[in-house]
């Protein structure tokens, strides 16, 4: 299935994810070299600079709002939100633990991952889901919740302008069929329950397409 959200490539950092975690206790005059460590459990799937993995459907989280990085990482560790690699990572952490990833990865700003381009209808109709939504479904506008092409809102909703499409689509999928449920008042799970899959794939390569000059001031 296109949207399946893979596991086996995060798999391989498990066995190291101890030593790895230890080094990001470390007292912060420690030696650069285990400062490096710090980051190695998110780099092994999120990127050296936050910039996420297409083909694995990991999404970029470099600039995002450390507010919506320590909810999910959160949600991880309650359990709130499923993901068999994040939650071992998650509850391992302690909650400063946490928000320190959470500010470390805010402040980044990672370079993005080159996209296919959308078909002229993927674009149209990508275009109009963002903007107008589909009054027909029952589609509000992506933009009317996450801002303008996708920006981000502070304190309500991540940036998906630049996202990978692989992302976005398995992210609209996990809503659609009631397998990601971290969502407040279930507003994303009845946007996507409304969605054709063609819409799904129109939006997705629409707000791939989109890209913020610099996510980590656009969306503190």
């Amino acid at each position: 299935m296109k949207y399946a959200a893979p596991i086996a490539i995060g798999l391989l950092m498990f066995s190291s994810l101890p030593i790895m975690l230890s080094a990001a206790a470390k007292p912060k005059n420690a030696a650069k070299s285990a400062t490096v460590s710090v980051n190695a459990p998110c780099d092994s799937c999120h990127g050296a600079n936050g910039e996420g993995m297409a083909a694995a459907h990991v999404p970029r989280i470099a600039g995002q709002s450390a507010e919506y990085l320590k909810k999910q990482l959160d949600d991880y560790a309650s359990g709130a939100r499923e993901n068999p690699i994040m939650a071992n990572f998650a509850k391992a952490l302690s909650e400063a633990q946490r928000e320190e990833f959470a500010k470390r990865y805010a402040a980044m700003s990672g370079p993005y991952l080159r996209e296919l381009v959308p078909t002229p209808q993927e674009l149209a109709r990508g275009h109009q889901l963002a903007y107008q939504g589909d009054e027909s479904r029952r589609v509000q506008s992506c933009n009317g919740c996450h801002g303008p092409d996708g920006s981000g809102v502070a304190h309500a909703a991540p940036y998906i302008a630049g996202q990978s499409a692989e992302y976005i689509g398995s992210a609209l999928k996990a809503f659609q069929t009631g397998t990601r449920k971290n969502d407040a008042g279930e507003q994303m799970r009845s946007v996507a329950m409304r969605l054709e899959d063609a819409d799904i794939v129109a939006v997705s390569a629409y707000f791939s397409n989109q890209k913020l000059s610099n996510p980590s001031k656009e969306h503190p």
